[in-house]
């Protein structure tokens, strides 16, 4: 399907996702402006979710690109995307994420209302936002991004970037880093380009599965190092000190593929 050009591109990538991507195209579909592009990537997918994809991508009313990715791994996945994408801004979604009806238009507000922000974040709830629950996180989260500026307190799934500066600095590429937590890594490239920007309502809900990760992320001890040490000492911790430890630890970004930890 082709129109013309949007002001962001979404990228969608997906392996085996046929229990949950469906209500993340309704959401995606549900959204309230047409203003974006969805490339959606198929990462070699054994099930019937491409088939899935296929159906409702042909009702669908928003510009679109199925593609394949033969290469396994998240963040070649993205690569494809982020190949294709077009227009000033590109968001990352997730397979098994809800996105509200107003995520799109809300993120390109927050661009626009912020000239000099390189990113949009949105905080990840699982409560809703006005419940009890979901007002502690979101007030976590706030809290978190003003008193560390140029850490990253949002997953892939959850960012969106302006392209050009996005791509200046390698966008996500394996060549630069291959393993897991690449949510975190790219801001290390990015943390002294511009501001991220939170917002109490830019805001998704992940599958309670991911809360469940721990096999294909960092340990205690790593986190809270990457939580106490200086902004000037990531680069270090990451290439130097992290990357080791991963490598040893096998913990590439094909690792996610790997649906133990759900």
């Amino acid at each position: 399907m082709s129109s013309s050009p949007k002001r962001i591109t979404l990228v969608l990538p997906y392996y085996n996702e046929e229990a949950f991507i469906l209500p993340t195209l309704q959401a995606i579909a549900a959204q309230d402006t047409r203003d974006f592009r969805l490339i959606i990537v198929n990462n070699r997918s054994t099930d019937t979710s491409p088939a899935l994809v296929e159906t409702f991508l042909a009702a669908s009313d928003f510009d679109y690109a199925h593609v394949e990715e033969d290469t396994p791994g998240v963040v070649a996945a993205l690569m494809k995307g982020i190949a294709l994408a077009q227009g000033d801004f590109i968001g990352f979604l997730n397979a098994d994420t809800i996105y509200p009806p107003h995520y799109v238009s809300h993120c390109l507000s927050l661009f626009d209302a912020n000239p000099t922000a390189t990113s949009v974040m949105a905080i990840d709830l699982y409560a809703p936002p006005d419940s009890a629950e979901g007002q502690r996180r979101l007030k976590r989260v706030l809290f978190a991004s003003r008193m560390l500026r140029k850490k990253c307190h949002a997953g892939t799934y959850a960012q969106s970037w302006r392209l050009a500066p996005f791509r200046a600095a390698g966008a996500f590429d394996t060549a630069i880093w291959p393993y897991v937590l690449e949510d975190h890594e790219i801001m290390v490239r990015m943390m002294d380009k511009g501001p991220s920007i939170y917002d109490a309502g830019h805001y998704c809900f992940p599958s309670p599965r991911r809360t469940n990760s721990t096999a294909v992320s960092w340990n205690a001890l790593e986190k809270i190092a990457y939580g106490l040490l200086p902004a000037r000492a990531m680069p270090w911790f990451f290439y130097r000190h992290l990357a080791g430890k991963f490598a040893r630890r096998n913990m590439l970004s094909e690792a996610l593929r790997n649906r133990s930890w759900q």
